[in-house]
């Protein structure tokens, strides 16, 4: 059952406080004094950190800002032994320990666990943090997290390249997901994705693009429900000058309103070898909004190309904004990393993830609908932590020449 979105706060508030009340209560009892915290460790023999995180807790502004030095159960159990064996009131300390658990409880509900309160607290503009060690590119998803108000565990890009009817053509499926979305703030209305396929030079392209299945006429387009939560919303499609845009509405925050969505395309009938407006082959996952980690799948038939060196990732940022198109692409603006891509083990190749649940479902189904055999497809993945926000990771390979005058292939 979802809750309310006004819950998350009013419930970690209120048991916050409830838990400041009773270390109060529990500190009075045996003439502890807060804004002595050495004192306090001398006294009962506890660590002088822990003392005086606990004077912080109990001095704090509020309840939220409480949360940069709560220290967690096994500390608050440690001074509630102490405090307990020094004389403290049996039901005065039980308190404490309730009103503990009753936090917990609260964190697990709405959050997931405590670092991910904080952060949607952190959104709303209820909490703020202090110093705290991270990586760059964490700190910037945590901060995209708290601006933006939305957040994903996992976002999922899977292409799989097979042959086509005709020995000169190709044709590519493109499954995108994204796992364990969440909103951080309730009015937020967010992008869940854009379907797009250009040449190399940036000019869109919708030839051969369609369902990868058929589909009944009242389900959304390109939104895979098999692979989705029973309880997504319902996504607004909008078509615009940047593609087929799918929207979520605002709605609930937290875990309880947390979801995964899959969605899909195929494009049929690709020409495979190069010409002069494409000498490669590419397929992107463009990254437009926050996420833990980008799983990102190429999977290729045995018989297709990919050059002597094999697939290569680049990564473009678009730091003016504006339409994300392959045209704004420039070296300009290609971002350094030392990804690597990683061949898959195996014909198929094996693609369970913890990160994915029933991902290799989804890769069979795609399989049986494309009339390939699963058995003559190799595979490559690679995985980043933090992707950059407002980015395209690109795979490409090289086309080979074409036997003939041929047209090229490049799908995104």
């Amino acid at each position: 059952m979802r809750t309310h979105s006004d819950d998350i706060v009013i419930e970690s508030r209120s048991a916050l406080q409830d838990l400041r009340r009773t270390l109060i209560e529990l500190y009075s009892a045996v003439g502890a004094d807060p804004d002595k915290p050495q004192d306090v460790s001398r006294q009962f023999g506890l660590n002088r950190n822990l003392t005086w995180k606990l004077a912080r807790v109990m001095k704090a502004e509020g309840p939220f800002a409480s949360l940069n030095h709560l220290p967690g159960p096994q500390g608050i159990e440690i001074a509630v032994t102490a405090l307990g064996k020094a004389g403290a009131p049996v039901d005065t300390a039980e308190q404490v320990r309730s009103a503990m658990r009753r936090f917990l409880k609260v964190v697990e509900h709405h959050a997931g666990d405590r670092d991910q309160l904080e952060l949607t607290l952190e959104s709303m503009g209820l909490f703020e943090r202090e110093y705290r060690m991270e990586t760059g590119r964490e700190l910037a998803f945590r901060g995209n997290c708290m601006i933006w108000g939305v957040q994903a565990r996992t976002r999922l890009a899977l292409a799989v390249v097979g042959p086509h009817s005709s020995d000169s053509a190709d044709s590519i499926v493109m499954l995108g997901g994204l796992l364990g979305f969440r909103r951080l703030r309730p009015n937020v209305r967010w992008r869940l994705l854009r379907m797009q396929v250009f040449d190399d030079s940036g000019v869109p392209s919708s030839t051969g693009l369609g369902e990868i299945a058929p589909r009944p006429k009242d389900q959304t387009p390109f939104i895979l429900p098999q692979f989705c939560s029973p309880g997504m919303p319902a996504v607004e499609q909008i078509d615009g000058p940047e593609g087929r845009e799918f929207l979520l509405p605002p709605g609930p925050v937290g875990s309880q309103g947390a979801f995964d969505c899959m969605s899909g395309y195929a494009v049929r009938g690709l020409p495979r070898y190069r010409n002069p407006s494409n000498a490669y082959a590419s397929v992107a996952s463009s990254i437009t909004l926050p996420s833990e980690s980008l799983l990102f799948d190429l999977i290729v038939h045995k018989d297709t190309p990919l050059g002597d060196e094999g697939p290569e990732i680049l990564v473009y940022g678009f730091p003016h904004g504006g339409m994300d198109s392959p045209a704004a692409q420039t070296q300009q603006n290609e971002l350094p990393h030392n990804f690597k891509l990683a061949e898959l083990v195996g014909s198929p190749p094996a693609v369970g993830t913890p990160l994915v649940p029933g991902y290799s479902k989804m890769l069979a189904w795609i399989h049986e609908q494309m009339g390939w055999r699963p058995e003559e497809f190799r595979g490559y993945r690679v995985q980043i932590p933090y992707p950059v926000m407002s980015s395209r990771v690109v795979i490409r390979w090289p086309l080979p020449e074409p036997p003939a005058s041929h047209p090229g292939l490049n799908g995104a």
